[in-house]
């Protein structure tokens, strides 16, 4: 108690000191007042989200009181960004996740595809990253992780046989959960749904500057970084970092058996959702195809989302006894993390708008003679770093409207910087806290600080390249 009680005065006392004295302070020159009470309301969340002070959720409420109470704008503008069309877009997704996970259907696909992952430790470890990283697709990071963890844990532990896994020195043991952690996170990169930063991007772009970031589009960008990542993480995991080598015994791969002998033959419910999933993710990717049907011009990706997750309200799962959705699981819809979508969209629309972001984009321009590759892989460097300590979506909120900004006044298109910042928050190795995925895995007590920040550093390495070149030479051409 005294410990939550320092750390909540600590991250309060400091954002309230530099709110008020920023607030207090004289406006800067060719900054507008509204522009100056926006960033006292920055800095204070920015503080209360670092330090965890109160809950991120809270914080993320905070723009529906100050700024209609400072005139920064009104409360029905401030809350627009809570209705967002992406936010619908997460819903259904959430939705959809939440269905494969009722059905049992995620862990059918995992079993699979590790039956023929292979009989050596790196190709085992290569067979869960796979299932992560696909799963974490369409699902929420955090899912993955808990579905995944256990097995792995019972995998490591047949191969260890005398739970050599507890004393932390295995390498395959190390590599295998910290690989699952880590592919969750890359997965998600690939699509809008995968993880908020994606989806906030997308809205930003919209809203500022007009520019539609669909769910083809996205994964035209995303999807590389998540194929190039995905094996180069593998080889820093298990060819570098840790030493895992081995022939995998018969126990493993009976004990892979046996756990999908359990599940039994494939049931309505899970056959159901699979046509779902499939019907939505190929709509997803074929919209313009579908636009040309009558009355199906204004298809988006977020009416694609409504129509799956209500259709699944709707369908019988085959027991006679419900769907395959009812609102007892539904309610497990993580809607903390849809109303933090809410509050840093509308922090980030307001740094945008009330001419903030502008402002800092021009007191940055000095770091433009740096030329632009070294500019991208400055502030990839500094956002996947940052996001060690931080909320990847407060890190995304904060610093997307500036690094805009910044790159307008370079003469360089949005997109390119917003993309490649996006991309990086979501590549922090390190730290337990940095992602939900990294925090599961050291809480399960197999793995230790060191282990996660010696192989984080490789991977944060690995991401720093593959997301700056991308940002470099893919996103302009696809984004264009």
């Amino acid at each position: 108690m005294k410990n939550f009680l320092s750390k909540l005065n600590l991250g309060l006392l400091l954002g309230l000191l530099l709110f008020s004295t920023i607030l207090l302070s004289p406006v800067p020159e060719n900054l507008s007042p509204e522009g100056w009470k926006v960033a006292a309301i920055g800095i204070l969340m920015a503080v209360l989200w670092a330090t965890e002070a109160i809950p991120l959720f809270v914080t993320a409420l905070f723009p529906l009181v100050f700024f209609p109470l400072l005139g920064i704008s009104s409360f029905s503008e401030t809350a627009l960004p809570f209705a967002d069309k992406n936010i619908f877009l997460f819903l259904g997704g959430f939705i959809l996740a939440l269905s494969i996970q009722k059905s049992n259907l995620h862990e059918r696909i995992a079993l699979n595809i590790l039956r023929f992952a292979g009989k050596s430790g790196p190709s085992l470890i290569g067979g869960f990253m796979l299932v992560s990283a696909f799963l974490s697709m369409w699902m929420m990071n955090t899912s993955t992780t808990l579905m995944l963890l256990p097995i792995g844990i019972s995998v490591a532990n047949l191969i260890n046989n005398q739970n050599i896994l507890k004393e932390n020195n295995s390498g395959f043991s190390k590599a295998l959960l910290l690989g699952i952690a880590y592919a969750a996170s890359i997965g998600g990169m690939a699509t809008l749904v995968g993880t908020a930063p994606n989806a906030i991007f997308a809205s930003f772009i919209e809203e500022n500057y007009g520019i539609e970031v669909g769910f083809r589009e996205w994964m035209s960008v995303g999807l590389p970084v998540t194929f190039i990542m995905l094996p180069l993480s593998w080889f820093a995991l298990t060819k570098i970092v840790y030493s895992t080598d081995f022939s995998e015994g018969i126990q493993t791969s009976s004990h892979l058996e046996e756990q999908k002998m359990k599940l039994g033959s494939m049931s309505t419910a899970e056959k159901r959702v699979a046509v779902i999933f499939a019907l939505t993710a190929l709509s997803w990717m074929l919209r313009d195809v579908l636009q040309l049907i009558p009355y199906l011009k204004n298809l988006t990706d977020h009416v694609i989302a409504m129509i799956a997750a209500i259709t699944l309200f709707l369908i019988p799962d085959g027991t006679k006894k419900g769907k395959l959705m009812d609102w007892e699981t539904a309610q497990e819809v993580p809607w903390n993390l849809l109303i933090l979508f809410g509050g840093g969209l509308s922090l980030a629309n307001a740094v945008a708008k009330s001419g903030l972001a502008v402002w800092l984009g021009n007191g940055l321009e000095p770091f433009g003679a740096m030329g632009i590759i070294a500019l991208v892989f400055a502030a990839v460097t500094l956002i996947i770093f940052l996001t060690e300590l931080t909320s990847n979506i407060a890190t995304t909120s904060v610093f997307l409207p500036v690094i805009a900004a910044l790159a307008i006044g370079l003469g360089e298109s949005p997109l390119i910087f917003g993309a490649s910042i996006t991309l990086a928050a979501s590549c922090a190795f390190m730290l337990p806290v940095a992602t939900p995925p990294n925090l599961i895995v050291y809480g399960s007590g197999f793995i230790n600080i060191r282990s996660m920040m010696i192989s984080g550093l490789v991977l944060n390495i690995v991401g720093i390249l593959v997301v700056s070149l991308i940002s470099i030479f893919l996103i302009p051409y696809i984004l264009s």
